[in-house]
């Protein structure tokens, strides 16, 4: 293989890792299924239902639409904790689920 050729796999290769490591991740998918309290107006994850303090008025929406559509915010630290906004590196998301 001649010199032009090791450099493009190094480069490709370099290009890969940065891949994996800048935060090109969303931390909570959009995708991601929650519960929403429409009279509080609050966002509360599936795990942490049993001790948030909820009405009878609730919903199951996807995160984008509870927080994009809705405008409905996260009060409970619970869910706080499991619903974080940010990016992440796609090699933590990986070791992370």
């Amino acid at each position: 293989m001649n010199r032009k050729g090791i450099w493009i796999i190094l480069i490709l290769g370099l290009i890969a890792l940065l891949l994996l490591f800048l935060p090109l991740a969303d931390r909570t998918s959009k995708s991601e299924r929650v519960i929403v309290d429409h009279t509080l107006h609050e966002i509360v994850h599936p795990g942490c239902f049993d001790q948030a303090e909820t009405t009878n008025y609730l919903d199951e929406v996807s995160f984008s639409r509870a927080t994009e559509e809705l405008g409905y915010r996260i009060e409970d630290a619970c869910s706080k904790e499991r619903l974080e906004a940010g990016k992440e590196s796609v090699i933590s998301k990986i070791f992370n689920e």
